[in-house]
C-alpha cells in the first residue's frame, strides 16, 4: 500500500475519521419500517392538520431544466413545501402531462389525510414511487412538504422530528459545472471557464469546488483517438483547476458516467496526483454495481456516486459490496427525507458515508440540511453555484453560507417559506 493512501486527506483509510471529526457518533438502528396503526391517537380536528390543496410552482432556471416546487395546504392555515426538480425531463414531463398527472396520484394519497401520520403515506405510495424516475420525485416532494408542515404545526424544526441536530453547520461544496457553459471551437468547455468559476466559488467563501469535465465527451464506443482526446482534454481542465484553488481547496469530480471500467480504472489512476476529495460516477453505479467496485478498488482515492437511486432496496447492492466509498442518494430522487435517513443507516452500517446530492432549488438543499444535521455519518452537502443571481431571494428568510457552511436553520418545519412574489415572477 502506497505511503499516498495512508497521508492523504482523500484516502480512503482516513476519510471517515476526517469527515466526522473523529467523534464516536451514536448508530442510528436500522429494521424493516412497519405501518402505524395510530394507537392512541387523539381525536381528528385537534392540532393535525389536514391536506386540502396542492400548487405547483415551476421557475424557469436555464437550458439545463427548471425548478418544481409542490406546496401542500391545510384546513389550519399552514403550508408546506417541498422540490420534485429533475432538470431538463420536468420540460417534456410537463408539456406531456405526465408530471401533472403524477403529482394528482401523490396529492390523491394525502388530500383529506392529517399530516402526522407521514409512514401512512410512505406504505401508501412506496411502489407507485418506483414505477419511473419522475414518479419517485413527485413522491419526495410530497414527503417533504408533509415533514415541513409536521414541523410547523408542533413548532419544531424537522431535524428535532428526526432525533435532534448533530451539528449546527453544514459543510457544503460549490457545483460550478451548471454555471459552466462557455464553449470552445471544439464544441468543449475550456480550462479557464471552470477555472473563472471556482475563483468566484472561493471569493463567496467556498471550500470545496465540483466540477464535470467529461461532460462534452463522445458516447462511448468512440474512436481511440476521439477518447484520448476527450479525457486529455477533461484531465487537462481538473490540473487547471487545481492548479487554480490550490491544494487547501477540496476538489470533487463528477464523471457523470461517461467511462467504461476499464477507461474509469485509467483515469480515477490518472487523476490520483491531484488528490481529489472524491471520483464520481465514472460508471453508473445503479447499473453497473460490479464495474463500479473495480473502478473503487483500482484507486487509492475516495469514489462516491448513487445520485440517481431509489430506495435503500437500490442503495443494498452498493453497501453489501462496499462498491463505492460515499453514498449519494438525493432527497428529491430517493424518496425524500425519511428514506434518505434509511440510506444513510444502511450505509452507517456497513462503515460508509453519505454526502447527498443536491445540484438543486433552495426547498430540496433545505430539507437536506434537516436531514443531514441529524446524520452521523454525513460528508458533505453540494450546492448549486450560479445557476440564477435570483435564487436567495425565493425563500425567506435566505440560506445563510458561513466559511464555507451552510446554517442549520431552528426555525420550524424546514426552517424556510416560499417568497410567493419572486417565485411568481420567475415561474413558468
Amino acid at each position: 500500500m502506497s505511503s499516498d493512501k495512508t497521508t492523504s486527506p482523500s484516502s480512503r483509510r482516513h476519510f471517515l475519521k476526517l469527515s466526522c471529526g473523529g467523534l464516536a457518533l451514536p448508530s442510528i438502528l436500522t429494521g424493516a419500517v412497519q405501518p402505524s396503526h395510530d394507537v392512541a391517537r387523539q381525536p381528528a380536528g385537534r392540532l393535525e392538520p389536514v391536506v386540502t390543496a396542492i400548487q405547483v410552482h415551476i421557475v424557469k432556471v436555464n437550458q439545463r431544466g427548471n425548478w418544481v416546487f409542490v406546496e401542500l395546504k391545510t384546513d389550519k392555515g399552514i403550508s408546506g413545501v417541498g422540490e420534485a426538480s429533475q432538470g431538463g425531463k420536468l420540460i417534456a414531463a410537463d408539456e406531456q402531462g405526465v408530471l401533472r398527472k403524477e403529482i394528482d396520484t401523490f396529492f390523491g394519497l394525502v388530500k383529506g389525510q392529517g399530516v402526522f401520520n407521514i409512514e401512512r403515506y410512505r406504505q401508501q405510495g412506496w411502489q407507485l414511487a418506483a414505477r419511473s424516475r419522475i414518479s419517485g420525485t413527485v413522491f419526495s416532494a410530497v414527503e417533504q412538504a408533509l415533514w415541513d408542515i409536521k414541523g410547523k404545526a408542533l413548532g419544531v424544526p424537522v431535524y428535532d422530528l428526526l432525533g435532534g441536530k448533530l451539528r449546527d453547520r453544514i459543510k457544503v461544496y460549490a457545483n460550478i459545472n451548471r454555471a459552466t457553459n462557455e464553449k470552445d471551437s471544439h464544441g468543449r468547455r475550456p480550462a479557464h471557464a471552470f477555472q473563472k468559476n471556482a475563483e468566484a466559488a472561493l471569493k463567496l467563501g467556498f471550500r470545496a469546488i465540483k466540477m464535470a469535465p467529461f461532460d462534452e465527451m463522445k458516447a462511448l464506443p468512440s474512436t481511440p483517438a476521439q477518447i484520448q482526446a476527450d479525457i486529455d482534454h477533461a484531465v487537462g481542465c481538473i490540473e487547471a483547476v487545481r492548479k487554480t484553488i490550490g491544494n487547501n481547496i477540496d476538489l470533487l469530480v463528477d464523471v457523470h458516467s461517461h467511462l467504461d471500467e476499464p477507461l474509469g480504472i485509467e483515469v480515477a489512476r490518472r487523476v490520483e496526483p491531484l488528490q481529489l476529495y472524491w471520483f464520481e460516477e465514472a460508471v453508473n453505479p445503479g447499473k453497473y454495481v460490479k464495474e463500479t467496485k473495480a473502478i473503487t478498488d483500482a484507486t487509492e482515492r475516495t469514489t462516491a456516486g448513487g445520485e440517481s437511486i431509489f430506495g435503500r432496496e437500490g442503495f443494498a447492492p452498493l453497501v453489501a459490496g462496499k462498491a463505492l466509498d460515499i453514498l449519494m442518494p438525493d432527497v428529491k430522487h430517493c424518496g425524500g427525507i425519511q428514506e434518505l435517513r434509511y440510506i444513510a443507516a444502511l450505509a452507517e452500517t456497513a462503515g460508509l458515508l453519505v454526502a447527498p446530492h443536491n445540484p438543486s432549488g433552495p426547498v430540496a438543499t433545505a430539507a437536506s440540511v434537516q436531514a443531514v444535521a441529524a446524520i452521523p455519518n454525513f460528508a458533505i452537502l453540494e450546492w448549486a453555484f450560479g445557476e440564477v443571481p435570483w435564487r436567495e431571494d425565493l425563500i425567506t428568510p435566505r440560506e445563510e453560507f458561513v466559511d464555507g457552511h451552510i446554517s442549520v436553520s431552528n426555525r420550524p418545519g424546514l426552517g424556510h417559506e416560499l417568497n410567493h412574489a419572486v417565485v411568481a415572477k420567475h415561474s413558468l
